[in-house]
């Protein structure tokens, strides 16, 4: 499965996806909020989280751009904001890369079953490149 770009604004993701659509001569996506349901901590999102941008995507010439806003409270640096997705079939191979990755670096967000998928994760590596690495049976074509 390939590495996907993840782009991370603060708070303008919703114009940075109909910016890249035009430029790329696409439709808008579908774009998902963070709505009102629980956080990882399990408490809900607050009112001026709910109406950001959980995830969207674009296919840019037959690669998956994602796209998501950074919390309030854990802004990006822009030029900073781009982080490395690896879509894997295989839950194994998601846990003992996250931990070489981890090893020298940074667990920003522990492996754990969410809503989409059975195992995600976000790791920074020694060298300060995030990864989020996600178990993910098909891969994305267009």
């Amino acid at each position: 499965m390939p590495i996907t770009p993840y782009l991370v604004f603060n708070g303008n993701t919703r114009e940075a996806i109909q910016y890249y659509a035009k430029v790329f001569g696409q439709d808008i996506p579908e774009i998902m909020e963070f709505g009102p349901g629980n956080g990882p901590d399990g408490q809900p999102f607050e009112k001026d989280v709910q109406s950001l941008v959980l995830h969207s995507q674009l296919i840019v010439h037959g690669t998956r751009v994602m796209f998501s806003d950074a919390m309030p409270h854990d802004p990006v640096t822009i030029g900073q904001n781009v982080t490395l997705a690896l879509h894997l079939p295989d839950v194994q191979v998601i846990h003992k890369t996250f931990d070489k990755l981890a090893q020298d670096g940074n667990v920003i967000m522990p492996i754990q079953k969410t809503f989409w998928s059975e195992a995600y994760g976000i790791v920074e590596d020694p060298f300060g490149v995030q990864w989020q690495l996600n178990h993910e049976v098909s891969e994305v074509t267009a």
